[in-house]
């Protein structure tokens, strides 16, 4: 608390420009940091907006619903670039990115034909099997057959439905049962071998590869987002913890896109690792446990 009595003139000439300098070159450095954020956000957005593969699906679909949200994003993207206040512009930004993977699920909704469709549901039920093999193994290995029947039991209502929609023709809904049997299924693996991983060692032929796969698994965790949280998102106080997790993973993999537009792939890798964490803490956060 500054003292009550009147310094002299010169006293004066110097407590100012010692408060100027002591407050002033903060500041400078925060606007500088800030400035750089900005910039690199806004290069972040628009390679996302422009030149993302992402953006190359929504302009090649030929769908009309999200084209225009690309539009929107890109409308919204070119406003906040002009906005002269940090915070609106970082907002906007989130929106436009919100909007442009909005526009791509629209995208690829458009572009899965029923063979697609029933293609990966083949392979999700491929996999399905595999995961209730590797379980039933592991069960006998540790004397609890018990728990493998249990599983069993848990999944049957969700496999029955999908067989029962499949015959129906209707696979897309049979995709959304065969996935919630995939997810329990996985987490009852994982919780058996207490995090242990159940392949070998990964190898990758080149670094382009390894980025490949760390994309499909943080794909496969935005999948289990999805799917183990979408009665949970109800809860407001649950959502935006989630939310606050995911904006982060979404940041981090637009920056893992962009190393991978310029071959930097051992960045992109390490970079979508991070993003993917992200994602595993979001589960976490609504009280669900999954390793990783």
């Amino acid at each position: 608390m500054r003292s009550k009595s009147r310094p002299s003139s010169s006293a004066k000439a110097l407590i100012f420009i010692s408060l100027f300098i002591a407050g002033t070159a903060p500041a400078w450095a925060s606007e500088t940091s800030d400035a750089n954020h900005l910039a690199n956000r806004d290069k972040l957005v628009h390679t996302l907006l422009y030149d993302s593969s992402a953006a190359r699906k929504v302009e090649l679909s030929g769908n009309e619903a999200a084209i225009a949200k690309r539009a929107e994003a890109i409308k919204v993207f070119e406003a906040a670039s002009k906005h002269e206040y940090a915070e609106l512009r970082e907002e906007q930004y989130n929106r436009a990115v919100a909007l442009l993977y909005e526009a791509a699920s629209l995208a690829t909704s458009s572009a899965d034909s029923d063979d697609k469709i029933r293609r990966d549901l083949d392979n999700r039920q491929q996999s399905l099997d595999a995961l209730l093999d590797a379980h039933e193994r592991i069960m006998e290995e540790k004397h609890s057959s018990d728990l493998h029947a249990a599983l069993l039991e848990e999944i049957a209502a969700d496999r029955l439905a999908a067989d029962a929609l499949l015959a129906e023709g209707k696979a897309a809904a049979a995709r959304v049962h065969v996935d919630r049997a995939y997810v329990a299924a996985k987490l009852s693996v994982e919780r058996a071998r207490k995090g242990e991983t159940l392949l070998r060692e990964l190898k990758f032929d080149t670094p382009e590869d390894e980025y490949k796969y760390e994309l499909d698994r943080n794909d496969t965790h935005r999948m289990l987002l999805k799917v183990l949280l979408d009665d949970k998102m109800k809860n407001e106080r649950i959502r935006e913890g989630v939310n606050v997790h995911v904006a982060k993973s979404d940041e981090l993999r637009e920056k893992a896109i962009l190393f991978a537009g310029n071959k930097e792939f051992e960045s992109a890798i390490e970079t979508l690792e991070k993003s993917t964490k992200e994602l595993v803490m979001a589960i976490r956060s609504a009280g669900i446990y999954i390793p990783g």
